[in-house]
């Protein structure tokens, strides 16, 4: 293991108690308290994924895991926004052009002096949020495009300074605003509704300072409440072509990490965020449960045979969800650094463990829930938000089950191809 992976889970748990409490008020201001932001910067907990030529301290896929596993147990709110700004700065450091890299993050990566680095990064390396559905139309001009459109669910935005989003090439005036370029098209399947061979099948990404995008303060949500995961929307705003880049297409820089590719890229996010929370859900549990009867005079909970089946049941089902989804990822970061992109074979196996660790946890979650009675429904019970988080992150777009479709078809016409 690395240095730095241990630097960042010592800090993490050096910072306990301030992450804890951030997520107490994470809940009332819905987005992550400033002082908690500006621990995680200083701790450099937003550069996981940025190339290291860009002032980036990027960790290898599974000991990124681990941090995030580690931060999604001491608090939902600061791992959610943490990792999101891992995700967001690596995808605009490793796919756009040399000249938009370096206007986004500087030239901080070619300092020489440690100490000197260290604190320049500090201070000026950029958080970066947004997604990448392709929910607007960039109509083509002389240097960039006129880019229009509405994103959702940009965690992290409030303390954003660039955003992210994606969008589908227009060539004409027909093509319809927020991305509807052709009837019957379909929010967030490439090349829906489009025309075989001309622009419309392509998709872009765009950054945008977060100055130039109207931010929507809509988030009131049940879960992940703390995230701050807020819409924007541009109208018409010129995005020059240095920050813009093909989505799909290879990374520039960044070396290993970077030639993962999409999607395994983002694929090891999610699901140690919420094994880490299953985690301190289980810990919280056993505690309860110490205390908690389900009827006056009766036994505690933690007494009750059915409930020793339910945390031993418990326990396998997180360390098998982990142990799928890591398999998954070791496998296409040694395709990686082998020096090849992971191909379709490997792309499907890191997506389908990544839902089923997720959803696995979420179950874990919600069957344990079943044994705090109505004291866990208190809004003071740690139960309830651990449920509402972790159900609130099964519903990821990363994490839609038609993987496990694309998964089976990959299957049967692989078993079809064998059969001659």
């Amino acid at each position: 293991m690395s240095a730095l992976r241990d630097e960042m889970l010592a800090g993490i748990r050096d910072n306990r108690e301030k992450f804890e409490a951030a997520g107490d008020r994470a809940e009332e201001l819905r987005t992550l308290p400033h002082d908690a932001v500006a621990v995680l910067r200083a701790l450099g907990l937003f550069w996981l994924k940025t190339p290291a030529e860009l002032g980036g301290t990027p960790l290898a896929p599974l000991e990124f895991g681990d941090v995030i596993e580690e931060l999604a147990y001491v608090d939902a709110s600061t791992a959610w926004a943490a990792m999101i700004g891992c995700g967001c700065n690596g995808l605009a450091g490793g796919w756009l052009p040399e000249a938009g890299a370096r206007r986004i993050f500087g030239r901080a990566g070619e300092t020489t002096d440690d100490s000197i680095q260290t604190a320049v990064a500090a201070a000026t390396r950029p958080v970066i949020a947004g997604q990448l559905a392709p929910r607007g139309t960039g109509t083509r001009v002389n240097g960039g495009y006129l880019v229009t459109g509405r994103w959702g669910f940009s965690s992290g935005i409030v303390h954003a300074d660039w955003l992210i989003g994606a969008f589908k090439p227009a060539s004409s005036p027909e093509a319809g605003p927020n991305g509807a370029s052709a009837p019957g098209d379909t929010d967030g399947e490439p090349g829906s509704g489009v025309t075989a061979g001309t622009e419309f099948g392509k998709m872009m990404v765009f950054a945008v300072p977060k100055a130039q995008a109207e931010v929507i303060d809509n988030w009131h949500v049940a879960g992940l409440q703390g995230t701050g995961s807020l819409d924007f929307s541009v109208d018409g705003v010129f995005i020059p072509e240095e920050l813009t880049y093909d989505l799909g297409g290879a990374a520039v820089r960044g070396g290993d990490l970077f030639r993962l590719g999409m999607p395994a890229f983002v694929s090891n996010e999610v699901p140690p965020f919420a094994i880490g929370l299953a985690r301190r859900a289980l810990d919280d549990m056993i505690e309860l449960s110490t205390h908690t009867a389900r009827f006056p005079g009766g036994p505690t909970v933690s007494e009750r045979a059915v409930f020793h089946k339910e945390l031993g049941r418990a326990e396998t089902r997180i360390r098998a969800a982990r142990a799928v989804h890591r398999e998954a990822m070791a496998a296409a970061w040694e395709s990686a650094v082998a020096g090849t992109t992971p191909g379709e074979e490997s792309q499907l196996a890191v997506t389908t463990a990544s839902v089923y660790a997720v959803e696995t946890c979420a179950d874990v979650v919600s069957d344990l829930f079943r044994y705090g009675g109505g004291r866990v429904l208190a809004l003071t019970n740690p139960m309830q938000r651990h449920l509402r988080n972790v159900l609130a992150a099964r519903q990821h777009l990363a994490l839609s089950e038609e993987s496990y479709e694309t998964a089976g078809r990959y299957l049967l016409q692989s078993a079809k191809a064998r059969r001659g």
